[in-house]
């Protein structure tokens, strides 16, 4: 009976993400076509994020996601996968598969709202801390130190696909200490956690790009992204996920580990607040509400305090549900269409195209390359340090093509006031030939250089 009950939360929690819009991040499609198509990480493709899924030979573009569609079944697989690593989790730890159960089911209730219908790098993240905390919980128990190990191997993979876990990280490493004061067991986690971290350095020191990846990844990061590109959350949004969280911060008083997990894994929605970034807490928030429900005594002020909890998660789910039910899929839709229509029409397999404040993803859809062999999403925080190699790129290798669209904004800024070399060079070498939707799409003068 459990196990159909298991099956028929799963199978209601795709059927609402195959109503629900679907958000792929263009990050996750670009970033490894052109890795697979010759250009390197850190030195041609301009980004802050560690290599992940994204710039290791063995990345999404490799593994087959090269379309929406396989990326909704990517989204699915990624679901299902957490939700049987959250039954066992939730079954070990309170002793009961129906506990176990019911933390599924609130995670049915709460994952689309914290954008389970966007894919994003965060999205994974919940399959490899999960089943870290698996072994954390059995170590706190049984004493084995090699369960240590285990849960640092899989710290230093989620490390591989992002640098925000390390507080997470530094958390757990106290935890292990002051729990038995054994300096061998913390050295047990350590080497765990270092093989991945030997391994990227490794890759990187191959590539030859060390000082571009301590650059982007570190050095950017915490200066002219952390100037630029923070995030505060809107208020109405941020009560609406401290409600959620509200009864699992209760829980910490007794469940130690999860309230360390749920602390730790808020770094990854620190610099910018999205909820998607609030994914891999999303599940230990679960943990702890289940045990907060799990100690509350049949009393009046339970039976209150369960009621309000009903009514306003009813409301605050019934506003998400009416603006998020849909079709829509975001940068993959009919403009988009046209656009490639039309560039594969003007070009033939190289040349190279530009894509100028609009659909970074464009490459990739095309099978087209960008001009000079360099790439970097134009966001405002990126172009102050990228303008210069990009116009060089474009100088030196001219694109055949430009999409264009002069209004695009990210956080009220307009991007092409971040890129006005690049913008005077466009408008003084091509001309525009069709627009749709408002991206202008423009040809090379016959008498440019």
């Amino acid at each position: 009976m459990i196990f159909l009950l298991f099956v028929s939360v799963i199978l209601v929690h795709i059927l609402i993400l195959s109503k629900l819009i679907f958000f792929p991040y263009p990050e996750l499609f670009v970033y490894p076509y052109l890795t697979n198509r010759g250009l390197i990480p850190y030195r041609d493709i301009l980004d802050q994020h560690f290599p992940g899924l994204m710039f290791f030979p063995i990345n999404l573009d490799y593994l087959g996601m090269t379309t929406p569609e396989i990326a909704r079944l990517w989204q699915y697989g990624v679901v299902v996968l957490t939700h049987i690593i959250l039954f066992f989790v939730a079954r070990k730890i309170f002793r009961s598969s129906l506990k176990a159960l019911f933390s599924n089911f609130l995670y049915l209730v709460w994952q689309p709202f914290f954008e389970g219908w966007v894919l994003w790098i965060d999205s994974f993240l919940p399959i490899f801390l999960l089943v870290s905390f698996y072994f954390l919980s059995s170590w706190d128990k049984k004493r084995e130190v090699k369960l240590l190990f285990f849960s640092g191997l899989l710290f230093g993979i989620a490390l591989l696909l992002k640098q925000a876990v390390l507080p997470l990280v530094a958390l757990i490493a106290f935890f292990i200490f002051f729990r038995r004061k054994k300096i061998w067991d913390l050295m047990y986690f350590g080497f765990g956690f270092l093989i991945p971290v030997v391994f990227l350095a490794i890759y990187i020191i191959r590539l030859g790009v060390w000082h571009d990846f301590f650059f982007w990844t570190i050095t950017f990061n915490l200066t002219t992204f952390a100037e630029m590109g923070r995030k505060y959350p809107e208020a109405s949004l941020f009560i609406r996920s401290l409600f959620v969280f509200a009864p699992a911060f209760v829980a910490g008083r007794k469940d130690i580990l999860i309230s360390l997990f749920i602390l730790g894994s808020l770094a990854f929605a620190y610099a910018r607040f999205d909820l998607v970034h609030l994914q891999p807490v999303l599940p230990f928030v679960v943990l702890g509400t289940m045990s907060v429900l799990g100690r509350i005594r049949k009393s009046v002020l339970a039976k209150i305090f369960l009621g309000f909890y009903l009514f306003a998660a009813l409301f605050i789910l019934t506003r998400f549900y009416q603006g998020h039910l849909g079709k829509k899929v975001f940068f993959f839709g009919e403009t988009e269409r046209k656009i490639v229509k039309e560039i594969e029409e003007l070009t033939a397999p190289q040349d190279k195209i530009f894509a100028f404040g609009t659909l970074p993803h464009v490459y990739q859809m095309t099978g087209l390359l960008p001009p000079g062999n360099i790439f970097v999403f134009q966001f405002p925080w990126f172009m102050m340090k990228a303008e210069e190699s990009i116009l060089s790129g474009i100088i030196s290798d001219p694109p055949k093509v430009v999409i264009r669209d002069p209004d695009a904004q990210v956080d009220d800024r307009k991007l092409i006031d971040n890129m006005l070399q690049i913008d005077q060079y466009v408008q003084d070498n091509y001309a525009r030939i069709d627009k749709i939707n408002g991206i202008e799409i423009l040809l090379k003068n016959e008498n440019s250089n």
